[in-house]
């Protein structure tokens, strides 16, 4: 029994989701009316930190970093200091998706996009 749980702990460690890379994200893109933003911007994962950066401001309400809270098998999850919650769900091993929701302010909608790792 005690193997067991060994085996099954170090299986959840390895299929970590999201490693410390930088990657190049497209466009946010809002839910509700499919509208994209209009510029790129990049995302940076270390030590459990998930970092946004744009050249231009991203929108008011993203979080420009968030701490890792939680590691599922199939996405990672991310708060920020203003409540925001921010998953990462990979797609390959070298893309994931990322949402953005707003459970501290009443709206029906929330941004997305999909990164794709630097090399």
């Amino acid at each position: 029994m005690n193997r067991f749980f060994y085996i099954i702990l170090l299986i959840i460690f390895l299929t970590s989701k999201v490693f410390a890379n930088n990657y190049i994200c497209d466009a946010w893109t809002n839910t509700l009316t499919l509208e994209k933003d209009k510029v790129t911007f990049t995302a940076s994962i270390e030590s459990g930190t998930l970092n946004l950066r744009s050249s231009n401001n991203l929108p008011q309400e993203i979080p420009k970093f968030s701490q890792l809270s939680l590691s599922l098998p199939n996405y990672d999850l991310f708060l920020s200091p203003n409540g925001t919650i921010v998953t990462a769900t990979p797609v390959s091993d070298s893309s994931f998706l990322i949402y953005v929701f707003f459970p501290n302010i009443e709206r029906r909608w929330f941004w997305f996009s999909k990164c794709r790792l630097i090399k």
